[in-house]
């Protein structure tokens, strides 16, 4: 009896190192978080926090992105613009969206599984509600990467004439040989990555945008209604594994060409707007380490003009630019 007793308080020391050793692992060796250390400062701010425009943040449908963990550093930079981002639970109707000027969606997960297919995010209802919401003055910026977060907004990208491929892409015209990652991906006015629109603002030196920096995406079909902003080359791949995009495979059967995609498109819809990103990192600042290597990845990461597209983006959600 002593020899069983002996044996199970072994065996649950062991199980509890193991957790213990698991917990140290994913807190100090693996992890992904927002880089609150970096310059998130606004040197003309275009806001007034007491004035604040009216600015929703979603966090009712599963958003793997939230502004109280990863997208804390974005929340940050849009208040020293003046701007107060409010979180909101549940789904979209007539009424929570009366008088709000903008929606963030960021990363939202499907819903649920329907005969071993994910289902999208949003509700037919929902997707409704947003399109009249849109045509009637609201903005929304919607961002949604590589699967399974194309998947889940596919649908409401749909209804404004946008396909999303829920795939990782791979484009050697904007592969940057000094980061050396396939799926980072370099948008500058000298590979031509970059399309016409007054977000952009390259007359402005303050706010200018001249380089930015996608970190692992999908990539978005639109027709001639939109304007692509961060434009991909010819050579443009969706991969439909992470694994393969990592490496660019060969093989035909591992990816489909997508000429003439973008990673981020804008438009006028009736009175509102809309801005549709393919990458969900590039709007805020984090700290992703695995093991003994680890990198920053957002607008943290240097020699890009993140920072000033996140904001010229916002800005003219809110119609502070024309």
């Amino acid at each position: 009896m002593n020899k069983i007793r002996r044996s199970l308080v072994v065996i649950l020391l062991v199980v509890i190192l193991l957790v213990v050793i698991t917990r140290i692992i994913f807190t100090y060796c693996v992890y992904q978080r927002a880089d609150m250390h970096t310059d998130m400062s606004v040197s003309s701010p275009k806001f007034n926090p007491e004035t604040s425009p009216r600015v929703l943040f979603d966090s009712g449908h599963g958003n793997f992105h939230d502004i109280k963990t990863t997208y804390a550093p974005f929340a940050m930079l849009l208040k020293n613009d003046g701007i107060v981002l409010r979180r909101h639970e549940g789904l979209f109707t007539e009424n929570t969206l009366r008088d709000i000027e903008l929606l963030i969606i960021a990363n939202a997960t499907p819903i649920g599984d329907t005969e071993g297919e994910s289902s999208g995010a949003f509700t037919e209802s929902e997707i409704n509600v947003l399109r009249n919401w849109i045509q009637n003055g609201g903005s929304l910026l919607l961002i949604a990467d590589h699967d399974p977060f194309g998947s889940a907004a596919a649908g409401l990208a749909k209804a404004f004439g946008v396909g999303m491929s829920s795939a990782w892409t791979v484009d050697t015209l904007r592969f940057s040989e000094v980061i050396g990652k396939t799926t980072w991906l370099e948008f500058s006015e000298e590979n031509k990555g970059l399309g016409r629109h007054n977000i952009l603002q390259s007359e402005n030196p303050e706010s200018a945008v001249r380089r930015v920096i996608t970190f692992t995406g999908q990539s978005l079909s639109f027709d001639s209604t939109w304007t692509s902003i961060l434009q991909l080359s010819p050579y443009a791949r969706n991969y439909y594994s992470r694994s393969k995009a990592k490496v660019a495979a060969s093989d035909t059967t591992t990816y489909f060409p997508v000429p003439g995609q973008s990673q981020l498109i804008a438009r006028e819809y009736g009175n509102g707007r809309i801005v549709i990103a393919g990458e969900a990192a590039m709007f805020t600042a984090q700290e992703v380490r695995i093991f003994f290597k680890s990198y920053h990845a957002g607008f943290n990461y240097k020699g890009y003009d993140n920072k000033n597209l996140v904001l010229n983006i916002v800005r003219w959600l809110l119609h502070e630019i024309a």
